[in-house]
This record gives structure tokens, sequence and C-alpha cells, in this order.
């Protein structure tokens, strides 16, 4: 029988040919990114930091074609069939199949950036070697989570990074309110949304505990914020939103405010936002609660600056652990060694939105 141990051993051989192969057919010279908006621009800026430039973008937006956009021409299509396409992409509603299809095999992932220029980091992204020195951790992990369902999204979603192959089909539809992880959706429980865009959580919330406690919502994005306001007003619950983030420690810092999903804390951000503790946003809450946190990449700062007050209140928790490549390792058994029960689930048809699911209690 073969041991998880040598299953690890053969993903990173299998990710090393891989990596082999994908470097060897990339001509830097060649490449387009496609995808015009926020994503395509920070990895283009990321690319002249090297001195690479892309010979454009492609993008189907009808108003963008045949523009200059970061000095930079914006094709309908491939330039030529020679010509590299990176897809610089990231909606849990984009097909990545489809656009592999559309574009063919000389088509990559932003995902890939790392891999082809390991200088270089980027959102989500990571070189296959960070992951080889979790090898032991993995193994941890794997037999700390509570369920099955949990171990094979974690093995699915290790291949995924190690090989960046879009194989996914057992994503769960509807994100934070998972059956068979423990929320207990018939009782009164309050909700913390730390990253509540424009209420979207806030609504599936309300849909999924007919008996909601008090909401408690956080949103940074002015215009997002705005939107949020408006719809927790009309909701008529017990609620307070706060036009500011949640970090690992009190302070301000900048902000993108893109009015969007993409929408997050930048040191080249345009505005200015005050930042505060989990513990700052608890007081608002008594009795039991369940926080989600979606904060671009501030997730695990926050876990490890909350360590005592999780020991002392045991909040249930959704935390995002796809921004950065160790949070989807070093958050989990950060909270299993505070005795949380472990699932995991992803969300998106492109398995990119990577959601742990922490109760109280012992995992096992």
């Amino acid at each position: 029988m073969t041991s998880l141990h040598e299953t690890i051993d053969a993903l990173f051989e299998r990710a090393a040919r891989e990596l082999d192969a994908k470097t060897a057919a990339f001509d830097p010279n060649n490449f387009c990114l496609l995808g015009a908006g926020n994503m395509g621009r920070a990895a283009l800026a990321q690319f002249r930091q090297i001195g690479v430039e892309p010979r454009g973008f492609i993008d189907d937006t009808p108003g963008k074609r045949g523009t200059i956009i970061e000095g930079l021409p914006v094709f309908g299509e491939r330039p030529d069939a020679s010509t590299t396409v990176i897809v610089c992409i990231h909606n849990p509603r984009h097909d990545y199949l489809k656009t592999l299809q559309r574009f063919g095999p000389n088509t990559l992932s932003f995902m890939h950036i790392p891999w082809l220029f390991p200088q270089l980091t980027f959102a989500h992204a990571a070189h296959p070697d960070v992951y080889r020195r979790y090898r032991d951790d993995i193994v941890a992990l794997y037999e700390a989570l509570a369920d099955e369902t949990s171990r094979r999204t974690f093995l699915e979603q290790l291949t995924f990074r190690l090989t960046l192959e879009w194989n996914f089909e057992e994503h769960s539809a509807t994100p934070y309110f998972p059956a068979g992880i423990g929320l207990p959706f018939e009782e009164k429980v309050s909700f913390i949304d730390a990253g509540a865009f424009d209420g979207d959580t806030v609504k599936l919330f309300v849909e999924h505990f007919p008996r909601p406690g008090k909401i408690v919502a956080i949103e940074a994005d002015p215009q997002n914020f705005a939107k949020l306001q408006a719809y927790l007003e009309a909701l008529g619950i017990d609620h307070v939103a706060h036009h500011a983030a949640v970090d690992g420690k009190e302070g301000e810092l900048r902000f993108d405010a893109t009015g969007d999903m993409a929408a997050r804390l930048s040191e080249n951000g345009q505005v200015v936002v005050r930042c505060h503790t989990l513990e700052h946003f608890m007081k608002d809450v008594d009795g039991p609660c369940y926080v989600k946190f979606d904060v671009e990449g501030a997730e695990s700062a926050i876990i490890t600056e909350s360590l005592d007050l999780l020991r002392e209140k045991k909040p249930m928790l959704a935390v995002s652990i796809y921004h950065h490549a160790p949070d989807m390792i070093e958050i989990p058994l950060q909270l299993h060694r505070l005795g949380y029960r472990l699932s995991m689930r992803y969300h998106g048809i492109d398995g990119a939105d990577l959601v742990l699911y922490a109760m109280p209690g012992e995992s096992h």
C-alpha cells in the first residue's frame, strides 16, 4: 500500500516534470496577457520590474480592443499562433478550461508566472518548490481534516497548485454555508463578515440562518461600502457596518479601491483605510458567532494575532486560504492546535476559492 508520504513525493516529482516542460516551451519575447483589467495590469507591472515586456493585452471588451493600455496594444485575438497567452483573470465564474480550448495548449495561467520567473511574487500563485518545505505538515494536515470530502479536496488542491492542471468537478456552488461541516443553521447565531463587499455573503447568511443574531459587516472600499450600507438598512436586522479593514494589528493601510471584487489592500492604493483587529469587532456581538474572512491575504496575520481570542471565544470560522501559498497549510494547522474541527471546500468553477471551515471542538 502506498503511504501518504510516497503519494506526496510522487506529486513533487510530477510537479518538477511539469515545471520543466512549461518553462522550456515559454518564449519571454512572444507572449500576451489575456485580460486588460486590474490583474492584467498588475502582471504587467511585475514583468516590467524585471525588464520583460509582453506583446500586448488580449481582451474581449469591445471598448478596449484596438486601444492602448499601459503602453501596450489591446488585441481582440492572439496576434499569431506561436504567441503564448497568459490568462490574467481571477473570477469564480471564469472557466479556465474553456479559455484553454479557445487558445489551445500554448495557454498559461497567471499562476504560472512564478514558475516562469521565480523572482516574481504574484497573488494566489507560487513556485512549486515552495510546497516542498511543508512535506511533513502536508501529511499532518491531511490526517487532521475531519471528513473524507475535505481530505479529497486538500489533495486535489495541492495537486492543482503543484501542476496547475484544472480538473475541478465537485465544487460547492454556495460559498461559506455548505452542509455537512457543523454549522448550526437552526440556532441564533451572530455573523461577522470581514470583507463584506456589497452584502452578498450577508444575504446568504440570512437565507441559511432563519434566526439571525447581530450582523457586523466590514468593508474598506468606499463604493462597495455604500452598497453594503444600503442593503443592510433595507434588511431590517440588527447590524453595524464598519468602513474599515480587518488586520492583525490596529493602524492604517493603503487600499486599492476599485468598487468591485478586485478591491484589496495595496502598498500603492489610492485611499487610506483604518484597520482593526478581530477583537475590536468581536466586541459588537454576544453568544454564538460565525466569522468569515476574505480579506485578500491578511487572513494569516489576523489568525496569528488572534490566537488568544480564538482560544477563549471559539467563534466558528470560514477563512479564505488561497491568497498566499503557505495559507492552505499554515492556517489550518494553527487552528487545529487550538482544538478546531477542520473542513475544506472550494467554490467557483475554476477551483481557486478554497475556504477552510473551522468549528469549535476536537477534530477527532
